[in-house]
């Protein structure tokens, strides 16, 4: 799991990656989508979305109990702009931990982790007002996303992120941009010192941890990212950096990283760090084959060449 976002009254954000990631939390009191649409196993279906690829689940945790979520899917429709379109199919807070803004800090992590445009459906009015106070509009003929075959859905565009506000929190900026990272090899991510310094706290402030977090690596900025290869070796730091800009990490040959992400693997022996799980990719240019880079550190722990 990556750990997102955190709050001084010790509430967690986290975006889950494995189903057994559940079994060492409670699950706290919810009432509407129990109540409403027959949701009678939190549990058993938040295991069953983390399963499947095209979702993103982010949890809101106090005490090892979870307390809010936010449900997102890709959808299978795209933009008229070429950007990928997720819909928001759900978002619920405890009554315990109501009107504290966990609903509204949940949505502003979730738009800082998805790439592209995020639609969804109010389902009533106390919905849509909360909705539109985080920027999302009624689609027009302007609109992105063509919901002519689907009444009564919002748009959020994803030019609106940086009107959003949040709550006092403190961000965990290089997670968010490893998830990303993850989620979103071969698209267009928006680049972090950017993105931190568009980010509005309700007192103003950008946390001292967002400032840190921006002197470590940025994620890709293009599809196509260039990566640093130190050669012969399998200790390499993949940092990716800009291939538009004529400066470089170093003198050192580089390579074309195509960004293909292809899953997840726990390696028999642990990396230099400590970690056991690697990201595999898909490498293409004079290199052609695959590379597993360790999640937590970044060191290329092999290269499997193409036959």
């Amino acid at each position: 799991m990556y750990e997102l976002a955190r709050t001084d009254d010790g509430i967690t954000f986290y975006k889950l990656e494995h189903a057994f990631e559940l079994d060492k939390l409670n699950i706290g009191e919810f009432s509407y989508f129990r109540k409403y649409l027959g949701m009678a196993d939190y549990l058993a279906n938040f295991k069953s979305w983390i399963k499947r690829p095209a979702v993103v689940l982010i949890l809101a945790i106090s005490d090892n109990r979870v307390v809010g979520w936010t449900m997102n899917e890709k959808w299978s429709f795209s933009s008229s702009d070429g950007k990928l379109v997720y819909v928001l199919r759900g978002i619920e807070v405890s009554p315990q931990f109501a009107r504290r803004g966990l609903g509204r800090n949940m949505f502003f992590l979730v738009s800082s982790v998805l790439v592209g445009h995020i639609v969804t459906k109010p389902v009533n009015k106390a919905a849509r007002s909360f909705f539109e106070s985080l920027f999302f509009t009624a689609p027009s003929c302007h609109s992105p996303v063509n919901l002519g075959d689907y009444p009564g859905y919002l748009i959020f565009e994803e030019k609106n992120k940086s009107s959003l506000s949040c709550g006092r929190m403190v961000l965990c900026d290089k997670a968010i941009s490893k998830c990303r990272m993850k989620l979103f090899p071969g698209h267009l991510l928006e680049d972090d010192t950017q993105r931190v310094n568009n980010i509005k706290c309700s007192d103003g402030i950008v946390t001292e941890n967002e400032k840190d977090m921006l002197k470590e690596k940025s994620p890709p900025k293009e599809a196509a990212s260039v990566i640093k290869e130190e050669k012969n070796s399998l200790d390499t730091v993949y940092r990716p950096v800009n291939s538009h800009k004529s400066e470089t990490l170093c003198s050192q040959e580089h390579f074309i990283f195509d960004g293909k992400f292809i899953g997840e693997q726990k390696m028999m022996s642990a990396c230099k760090c400590g970690h056991y799980y690697v990201h595999k990719y898909q490498v293409t240019g004079n290199l052609k084959g695959t590379a597993f880079i360790c999640t937590k550190c970044y060191i290329k722990r092999y290269f499997l060449p193409l036959k």
